[in-house]
């Protein structure tokens, strides 16, 4: 057969594969709700909606009331109370899948390339796997699908003028949402401290000229770096409320640090104990060598804001592990960046780059990547347990509610009987109860 024949089935093979990561991703999306903190964030939606404010005080609690609060996360509040509110825990779930969806769509849009549809999709896998442990109905959805808009935005679109409005609307919405809004800033500021690196240092190799940018693109840059920084005080608490991340920051070290101790997310991905287990985050790990590997080979031709940036969400993944997904986006820019100079030959013997071998491996490959991905699929359907209330099996990728994680049978009771007062509760059970019982219950710990 033609080499013509085997490009084309390598080709269609690849759109079957993009088809079924996308349906493999859906699928981890669609797992139910047993966060604990979206409940909080209901509750404080409730409040926001009814009173016509964003409280700057605690109002949840008995213990601590009318200490200062920042709630940097409002318009997620408000968005979730109103989806909670007229589709119930289905119409949460369609959120999640939607934005998981929209931000895997802009990462395949910023590294497609018909003729390296291998390389992508393996990565997008990858990504997709560090992606799931963010599966939780929080806001870190929301400040991933910016986080990735901005990417995207920089990376292909600087100059065109509708870039700065964009990035500006984008950065008052992620300021109001989520505390990571501050990467809006820094993505920029990485920008113009290696374009000028680029400009008046001398660099090795040809680093000077990779990615240089035109005179007109970095004077917007420039631009654009002020223009978000001003739309970071774009919020209820003003300048308090843009110094928030770097304020929590500087607790890491201090009184908070016991949260970094005890909670899984909030504690180190890498450790000496862990540091060659493959089976603790080993996705993750994956993609750290793999990008060192392709700055070591494509060092010649080498993008060093790439690079900085890079290496700034690393050290930021290494400091819990639910960071770990913004160095694989960051990763991912990686790739697509250093894999524009890399043929096949430059990896395989030289009685290897036949076109025709070519095709008919990247075939077998991708045949065998929707293979694993339908099997993992199925081996995720398969997790499940026991509804003792309804006398049926329930799997965990079935949306809807989790309730084995809840107190949902006690503050059923609770609710059904106008119970109203101060509660004494553990950690793990307050944003349940402000979630369903608040104002009537103030509990001593909101989690």
């Amino acid at each position: 057969m033609s080499d013509l024949f085997w490009k084309r089935l390598s080709y269609i093979f690849g759109l079957i594969a993009i088809g079924v990561l996308f349906g493999f991703v859906t699928f981890m999306a669609n797992i139910e709700i047993k966060d604990l903190d979206l409940w909080l964030h209901i509750g404080t939606g409730r409040f926001i909606v009814e009173h016509g404010y964003v409280p700057d005080k605690d109002i949840l609690s008995c213990t601590i009331v009318g200490q200062p609060w920042i709630n940097h996360e409002w318009l997620f509040q408000v968005v979730v109370y109103w989806i909670y509110t007229l589709w119930g825990a289905e119409g949460l779930t369609i959120m999640q899948v939607t934005i998981v969806i929209l931000t895997m769509l802009l990462l395949l849009l910023l590294g497609y390339n018909k003729d390296r549809q291998l390389g992508v999709l393996f990565i997008l896998l990858l990504i997709a796997l560090v992606y799931q442990t963010r599966f939780t109905h929080r806001p870190d959805l929301f400040s991933l699908l910016f986080f990735v808009l901005y990417i995207f935005i920089l990376s292909l679109h600087l100059d065109k003028r509708w870039s700065v409005y964009a990035l500006f609307v984008i950065q008052v919405l992620w300021t109001n949402s989520h505390g990571f809004f501050f990467f809006g800033p820094l993505f920029i500021l990485i920008g113009i401290l290696a374009e000028w690196v680029k400009q008046h240092a001398k660099l090795p190799f040809e680093w000077n000229t990779v990615g240089r940018l035109p005179q007109e693109e970095y004077s917007r840059l420039k631009k654009t770096f002020f223009i978000v920084v001003f739309a970071c005080l774009i919020n209820p608490m003003t300048f308090l409320g843009a110094w928030y991340p770097i304020y929590i920051f500087s607790q890491i070290t201090g009184e908070s640090k016991i949260f970094f101790k005890y909670i899984v997310e909030l504690q180190k991905p890498i450790t000496r104990d862990n540091i060659f287990d493959p089976n603790q985050y080993g996705t993750y790990k994956l993609m750290i060598l793999l990008s060192i590997y392709s700055f070591i080979f494509n060092r010649r031709k080498m993008d060093i804001g790439v690079l900085l940036f890079w290496f700034v969400f690393l050290m930021f993944s290494l400091k819990a592990a639910r960071n770990m997904v913004y160095f694989a986006f960051a990763a991912y820019l990686v790739f697509v960046t250093n894999f524009l100079t890399i043929s096949f030959k430059d990896f395989v013997p030289i009685r290897f780059v036949a076109k025709k071998f070519q095709y008919i491996t990247s075939t077998a490959f991708k045949i065998l990547l929707i293979y694993w991905m339908l099997e993992y699929t199925f081996a995720l359907a398969e997790q499940g347990y026991y509804d003792f209330d309804k006398f049926e099996r329930r799997g965990e990728y079935a949306g809807g509610i989790a309730k084995r994680s809840f107190p949902d049978k006690a503050v059923e009771f609770l609710v059904k009987n106008h119970v109203q007062g101060n509660f004494f509760n553990d950690f793990n059970s307050g944003a349940y109860l402000v979630g369903q019982c608040f104002p009537n219950i103030k509990v001593f710990i909101d989690g």
